[in-house]
């Protein structure tokens, strides 16, 4: 039950929910996020470990980058439709 509660509070911020719709696109870094999403890198690595936590993101390590890019199965074992997430995204803008 609390890792529901966490994916959940997790998916309740905005910010989290857009750097999710950016990740759908495909895995990326960081810096290429902060750039897509015009916000700044430490704003961007505090929502990612917030989703990393949820289980809803996976990084990567490459080098001295972290690659991020959604976790399907995360969703997929809480009962979570990402596809519906992500369109409720897109409408809200």
């Amino acid at each position: 039950m609390d890792d529901l509660v966490r994916a959940f509070k997790a998916l309740g911020d905005e910010n989290r929910l857009r750097i999710l719709a950016e990740l759908n696109k495909g895995s990326c870094g960081v810096c290429r996020l902060a750039k897509a999403l015009d916000m700044p890198q430490p704003t961007i690595s505090h929502h990612l470990k917030i989703l990393r936590e949820a289980d809803l993101v996976l990084g990567e390590k490459e080098g001295p980058l972290v690659h991020c890019r959604v976790n399907h199965e995360g969703f997929k074992r809480r009962g979570i439709d990402l596809a519906m997430v992500l369109k409720e995204v897109a409408e809200s803008r």
